[in-house]
């Protein structure tokens, strides 16, 4: 009998302790996406095999845990649930951010929290996908995976910063003024999948901007560098459809782009594998 999504995610929910797989990091290592799972039947962290199209995924999330400074992976001592972030508020303190809300929205420049991170030299940019772009910031050592974990065709540098809130401002202003987008939509980035790139487009775009933020801000954008070393051949034969996270996946692999994997099941489909991160796994039919 075939199922309804909303029927499969119940069933999903039902079977919660059956998930012996908790997702702890979606990546990008170059071109080879990644995921890493906390197994808890064998008490070890693994590589998931995402080439294997056939897994449900739990409603559920909660806390990754973390690594500690020996890299020995932590379970989260509150199995806390999570909502928004990957960890929660005490687990993220001992190993990263003492202030989640910090990573969209710096409070201060490191002298408060007296973190490398914060006063660590960050880069303003502009990723484009296809003709659409966007503004972003990031710090300057991973600027280029943080690109490709978004999926971009290309980028351009706009300039550096000596800490991560004077790049953030500086990213809101020029968003506002210019009305830069600093996100899109999942479905409206999919649309591209099944067209061309058009590089004389982006080109276009990169000159044009270059103009405008020279003269309004005195920034000299760096050269675009093109991004093209994804695992999937495109342009797909027709747009993939975005599927909801919760439930089965079962199909033919065609490739990843960004946080995308694209399988075929009566038609193109397209999971957010970043939104896998604090769920639960199972290979087992539930």
């Amino acid at each position: 009998m075939l199922m309804t999504p909303n029927v499969k995610a119940a069933r999903a929910d039902d079977a919660e302790g059956e998930y012996p797989l908790h997702a702890l990091d979606f990546y990008w290592q170059g071109f080879e996406p990644g995921l890493t799972c906390y197994d808890s039947r064998e008490n070890e962290v693994s590589e998931f095999d995402l080439e294997r199209v056939d897994f449900v995924v739990s409603q559920r999330k909660s806390c990754i845990g973390y690594f500690d400074d020996d890299d020995k992976y932590i379970l989260c001592p509150r199995n806390a649930s999570v909502t928004r972030f990957a960890q929660c508020a005490e687990c993220s303190r001992e190993s990263f951010l003492p202030f989640q809300d910090c990573v969209f929205d710096p409070k201060c420049e490191g002298e408060k929290c007296d973190l490398e991170f914060c006063r660590r030299e960050h880069v303003l940019y502009v990723a484009f996908y296809d003709t659409r772009v966007k503004i972003g910031m990031s710090s300057n050592r991973r600027v280029e995976k943080r690109l490709i974990e978004q999926g971009a065709d290309a980028y351009a540098i706009l300039g550096t910063f000596p800490n991560r809130k004077r790049a953030r401002d500086t990213e809101k202003e020029i968003s506002n003024r210019l009305r830069l987008p600093q996100f899109y939509r999942q479905e409206v980035l999919l649309r591209n999948f099944s067209r061309s790139l058009d590089v004389r487009g982006i080109e276009g775009r990169h000159e044009a901007l270059s103009i405008t933020l020279g003269e309004a801000y005195g920034l000299r954008p760096e050269p675009i560098r093109w991004l093209d070393g994804y695992p999937l051949e495109l342009p797909l034969s027709r747009s993939p459809r975005l599927q909801g996270t919760v439930g089965r996946h079962k199909g033919r692999l065609v490739g990843f782009k960004g946080k995308w994997l694209v399988y075929e099941q009566d038609g193109l489909r397209a999971l957010n594998l970043s939104d896998i991160e604090a769920r639960f796994l199972s290979r087992e039919s539930l």
